[in-house]
């Protein structure tokens, strides 16, 4: 696989959950391809949600940060900014997403991502040059 992938919180948790174990190994497969080869993003957001998520699940939280630190030594971490909040805002009134979803996706494009890896958003959708991609679908 080539290009850039902006990586959403959903499959982060797959990954570190045993929720759906055949969930689990597709994106154990799939990350396995790309982690080291520097393509692989996430935003601050990203981390939020997955810590969030799992301290719910009663995920410890000495295994929460380690979690985290694998994102973090996996990824590119993208930061916020206020341009990224603005963008954020056209996307969401362009395309009627959820405010969340509008943050995720200017942080995909601000990483210069050609896809964004989500099971919550349509497959094969397209924001400007970003292409959704659902890898259960």
């Amino acid at each position: 696989m080539t290009g850039r992938y902006f990586v959403d919180s959903n499959i982060w948790l797959y990954l570190f959950t045993n929720d759906d174990l055949g969930k689990k190994n597709m994106v154990k497969a799939f990350l396995d391809e790309l982690i080291g080869t520097g393509s692989l993003y996430v935003s601050w957001q990203i981390f939020n949600e997955v810590w969030s998520n799992l301290l719910k699940k009663g995920v410890d939280r000495t295994e929460t940060l380690a979690m985290a630190k694998h994102i973090r030594e996996s990824s590119e971490v993208v930061d916020f900014s206020f341009d990224l909040l603005v963008r954020a805002h056209d996307l969401r009134s362009r395309h009627a997403i959820s405010f969340w979803d509008s943050l995720v996706v200017a942080a995909a494009m601000a990483a210069d991502c050609g896809t964004l890896v989500s099971e919550d958003m349509q497959d094969g959708k397209r924001f400007d040059g970003l292409l959704v991609r659902n890898i259960f679908a």
